[in-house]
């Protein structure tokens, strides 16, 4: 078992935490995404697809298949920020929702 809290770095260099209490609430709330919080640490790091939300929360996207995308949702505060909640996400449910929102880059 990982030893909390984990942290990772984004392409633009923020510091990036996940508690264990935001950890136990994306494994209760949202199973779907794995026993493996390293895998949120990954797409924090290197994602495919970046979103700012209205509030100030980036999301992080990865494809994991041809029909689905991996979220990750982080808040930031100065220079580093929190992963809050990481899900599952279909590929039509995602065009919609997310071309509302400022995409920061694609890769």
């Amino acid at each position: 078992m990982p030893s909390y809290p984990l942290t990772i770095t984004t392409p633009d260099g923020k510091k990036i935490t996940l508690t264990i209490d935001d950890w136990l609430h994306i494994r209760f709330r949202h199973p779907e995404v794995g026993e493996d919080p390293n895998a949120l640490l990954q797409i924090v790091a290197k994602p495919e697809e970046l979103y700012k939300n209205k509030r100030g929360g980036i999301h992080a996207l990865k494809r994991i298949d041809e029909e689905h995308f991996f979220v990750v949702i982080y808040e930031l505060e100065d220079r580093e920020g929190y992963i809050r909640t990481a899900y599952l996400i279909n590929d039509k449910r995602k065009r919609r929702r997310y071309r509302e929102l400022r995409s920061l880059r694609q890769f």
